[in-house]
């Protein structure tokens, strides 16, 4: 259950209780309650939305240890910061797994965890980093895929890419394909696959992150939608 919870500010209470009389009241009190019922407080009509899009699609993650990948090294520094921001934790890559990674990326990747791909990535080195991520789902338990438009990657390609990734892990996948109208052809793609995709980067942290924040008071709901027989990506 996604909450979103009036009142916050004085004038709010102060609005709150000249409408709904003695039901008004503290908003902290709500907030908690809300936390230990294992609801998710929202703050805003979009932020609930973008709740409500993301559980309906992967469920409650396991955990909360976090990967990304990016073809954007900026995109890569600002995922670190709205990770930390939001408490999601960004997890160290395992020594065979970095092994894995430098056998085809180029040898100026980062080698860190958000992963830069560098930014000639196309669809098939996104597919390649994801085929080492299927094999070793032990170490993860959420993937950010921040993909952006360039010359070499379709965004067809790295959606459809995207979908065979998530339909081949029960583990949260959350696309945040950023582009607007020039990655629309991918867009379509994700929802037709009911993958969520957020268009701002830090939406995608905050969701993610407001998730986490009650997921202990909903041990065992951990279990994800199944994916609808209507899409055209990769089966599992």
């Amino acid at each position: 259950m996604v909450a979103v919870k009036s009142g916050s500010s004085r004038k709010g209470r102060a609005a709150a209780s000249s409408h709904t009389g003695s039901l008004a009241g503290s908003y902290d009190v709500y907030i908690a309650a809300f936390r230990q019922a294992g609801v998710i407080p929202a703050r805003t009509l979009r932020d609930a939305f973008n709740l409500a899009e993301l559980l309906a699609s992967e469920g409650y993650p396991q955990g909360n240890r976090a990967i990304a990948v990016t073809s954007a090294g900026g995109f890569a520094v600002l995922a670190s910061d709205y990770a930390e921001a939001h408490g999601v934790d960004m997890v160290d890559l395992p020594d065979d797994v970095l092994r894995e990674l430098n056998a085809f990326l180029p040898p100026f990747w980062n080698h860190a965890n958000p992963m830069d791909i560098i930014g000639d990535a196309d669809a098939a080195r996104f597919a390649a980093l994801f085929d080492v991520l299927i094999r070793h789902q032990d170490f993860w338990d959420i993937a950010f895929v921040i993909a952006v438009p360039t010359t070499l990657a379709d965004p067809a390609h790295v959606a459809n890419e995207i979908v065979r990734f998530s339909r081949n892990t029960e583990k949260m996948v959350v696309g945040c394909m950023l582009g607007g109208d020039s990655i629309r052809s991918g867009l379509r793609i994700l929802r037709s696959c009911r993958i969520p995709n957020f268009s701002e980067l830090e939406d995608a942290f905050k969701a993610v992150g407001n998730i986490l924040s009650v997921r202990t008071a909903r041990s065992g709901a951990s279990s994800r939608p199944p994916a609808p027989d209507r899409c055209p990506g990769g089966g599992r």
